[in-house]
């Protein structure tokens, strides 16, 4: 008898990695207080900047911050011209990208204004990055128990180097994407055949100061096994590199810290970490976040099939293998054939079944619209 359940598809792996030149941070407790928290990003890329608002919840409250909406958000630059940011979506608000793209050696200052509040960050300087030398990966052995068992994984890197010497902290951040195919016989190719993507969430951060040369060699960005199917295909990883200034160096060092003492950068902590944004109707009042002006240069590779992965999606879709049964019920209805083994008269047919509808079609939990920058990568 079949036992209708719903299982995961992908599990939710977070990597918290390690950055060179970390100092000792002593967090701040702070009481039962909601405070507002600004995530704000500008860059010298012509593209759209943003700014997310949000309201902190008290120790006791363990659900996800409120947006902070309706709010007035502005950028000024230091010839006077401001630009306005539009609400996209609660607390998420957006630059026009054809009005404004910021430009290396200016300075932009953020101004909110929320709730009868007035907010800034002070004039931030736009420093400009300098190219990322190579993004690279290795495939490694590590031991994974006191047995002396060993597992291959993939480890991603980067060097980089500025030979003007212009900045000495650097932030990185990246987008991956990787190709997945459900290993079913009755599902179509579209169905089968998706892609995802996941932002990273781990802080990478590194600074030069103490360097004879802006060098960064050797710096791991990422590493995954093959508990994750990123490995299994083809991936690829955008690498994004910002020159930032020591303020902010500090600012990510400290959540970095934070992070890793309360098991995540997301969870629920009383710890809080002021950044660069100030009340000035009320100094007294703590603003959290940060208001981030820093150059940007980027580069992207490709891997093809790095790693030797299990079949991950038969283990959490596949619940029974039964003798084929037309008149099974619920048929397509919450009962799906995954895969339908034909046996050439010898014996019966089989079919491995789930009740999980996601399992059907990858679109349910990735995209099945393949990045156009896909066939061309892989190509080359």
């Amino acid at each position: 008898m079949l036992k209708m359940k719903i299982k995961p598809i992908i599990p939710l792996i977070i990597v918290l990695m390690t950055a060179s030149c970390i100092s000792q941070f002593t967090p701040e407790i702070v009481s039962q207080n909601r405070y507002l928290t600004v995530n704000g990003l500008v860059t010298d890329e012509n593209s759209r900047y943003y700014v997310k608002l949000g309201i902190s919840k008290p120790l006791n409250v363990t659900s996800e911050e409120e947006p902070a909406t309706n709010a007035l958000v502005v950028v000024h630059d230091d010839l006077y011209h401001s630009y306005i940011f539009q609400e996209k979506s609660p607390g998420y608000y957006v630059s026009d990208s054809t009005l404004f793209t910021a430009q290396p050696g200016r300075s932009y200052t953020l101004n909110i204004s929320y709730n009868g509040n007035e907010y800034t960050s002070g004039p931030c300087l736009l420093r400009g990055a300098p190219p990322i030398d190579s993004v690279w990966y290795e495939v490694l052995d590590r031991e994974i128990n006191a047995s002396g068992e060993t597992e291959k994984y993939v480890r991603i890197a980067l060097n980089s180097f500025d030979p003007g010497s212009d900045n000495h902290y650097f932030r990185w951040t990246y987008d991956e994407t990787w190709e997945i195919h459900l290993p079913f016989n009755n599902i179509g190719y579209e169905q089968r055949v998706c892609w995802m993507n996941e932002e990273s969430k781990n802080i990478v951060v590194a600074n030069t100061e103490a360097l004879s040369e802006d060098r960064i060699t050797d710096l791991t960005l990422t590493t995954f096994n093959n508990s994750t199917d990123r490995g299994q295909f083809k991936y690829s990883i955008l690498t994004k590199q910002y020159a930032i200034s020591r303020e902010e160096y500090e600012y990510w060092n400290n959540v970095k810290t934070m992070s890793e003492n309360s098991g995540g950068l997301y969870d629920v902590t009383p710890l809080s970490i002021t950044g660069n944004i100030e009340c000035l109707t009320d100094p007294e009042e703590i603003v959290l976040g940060f208001f981030s002006v820093s150059g940007q240069t980027r580069k992207r590779i490709f891997l093809k099939s790095p790693l030797i992965v299990p079949d991950i999606y038969k283990e959490k879709c596949v619940e029974d293998l039964i003798v084929a049964d037309p008149r099974l019920p619920g048929l397509g209805v919450y009962v799906f054939i995954l895969t339908i083994y034909d046996n050439d008269g010898v014996g019966p047919d089989m079919w491995e079944i789930t009740s999980n509808i996601a399992c059907t079609d990858c679109a349910y939990f990735a995209s099945n619209v393949k990045p156009d920058y896909w066939d061309e990568g892989f190509n080359k």
